[in-house]
């Protein structure tokens, strides 16, 4: 095969191989410039994005919403519409991305405690883009949930409930039948479960596509075609993939630990 360079000079063969070096070179900065746009783009953006949350959070005070805040189903349906808009973007960073700018209107909104055992809190770092700094550290799940009861604001994440974590039994209890499970982090789908769950007294809200977690009976939760997660003293804890909302009468002995929703 003939080498089309046979026939060049090593002078021109120089020159070539320096107009390659500097057409690459002006490419890489023609694109740092297009890529230096579309921050600015994006900050501006971001910028109105926390402007408008900042007015609707002072309309809602207006009308005298002295409310939670924290609507986590509406938050699943913020990443569901983006991730159906651009199908190609990463789960993870949309959540990562969209997580930072809810928590922030969160955040300036004031009022909510994040509570977090060590083993969770890099979920709930996630969840509400915190520091170590800017959050409590509980030692057990069982502390945590005591914590939550002392605190209408307060918002724990706790991990997925397994044999080592069967905080979901402690929450049988009457003292913890105010507290309900509202959220998964991260809130995006994947094989397996959730790595944790956000906890409050707050009602679980419906996003359209939810999970409820039921505790009780295996007899009990017949009924609920659910999928067993974890067991212990004879009680079960069952993932039921629809929303059972407070309107559903449930058996004496069942408890609804709470819903939550993926996107």
């Amino acid at each position: 095969m003939n080498n089309p360079n046979a026939d060049k000079s090593p002078a021109s063969l120089i020159t070539m191989s320096q107009h390659s070096v500097d057409s690459g070179a002006d490419t890489v900065a023609a694109l740092r410039g297009e890529i230096d746009a579309i921050d600015g783009e994006l900050a501006r953006l971001i910028a109105k994005r926390s402007s408008l949350a900042h007015t609707m959070s002072m309309a809602k005070h207006m009308a005298g919403d002295t409310g939670f805040g924290w609507h986590p189903a509406r938050e699943v349906e913020i990443l569901r519409s983006i991730l159906a808009r651009e199908p190609d973007l990463d789960p993870y960073l949309v959540t990562t991305i969209w997580r930072a700018l809810i928590a922030a209107n969160l955040a300036a909104q004031g009022g909510l405690e994040i509570i977090t055992t060590l083993e969770a809190a890099p979920w709930a770092r996630l969840a509400f883009s915190i520091s170590d700094e800017t959050h409590q550290l509980i030692k057990t799940d069982h502390a945590l949930l005591e914590a939550l009861t002392q605190g209408e604001r307060r918002i724990g994440c706790l991990p997925w409930p397994d044999g080592a974590h069967n905080w979901w039994h402690d929450m049988m209890h009457a003292a913890f039948a105010d507290l309900f499970v509202c959220a998964a982090s991260p809130p995006v789908q994947k094989r397996g479960a959730p790595e944790a769950l956000l906890v409050a007294r707050h009602l679980p809200e419906s996003s359209g596509d939810d999970f409820t977690l039921l505790a009780g009976s295996v007899h009990d939760l017949q009924a609920f075609d659910g999928q067993i997660v974890a067991t212990m003293d004879g009680i079960c804890l069952t993932q039921v993939p629809r929303f059972i909302g407070e309107e559903i009468v449930l058996p004496s002995g069942v408890r609804r630990i709470g819903c939550f929703a993926l996107a």
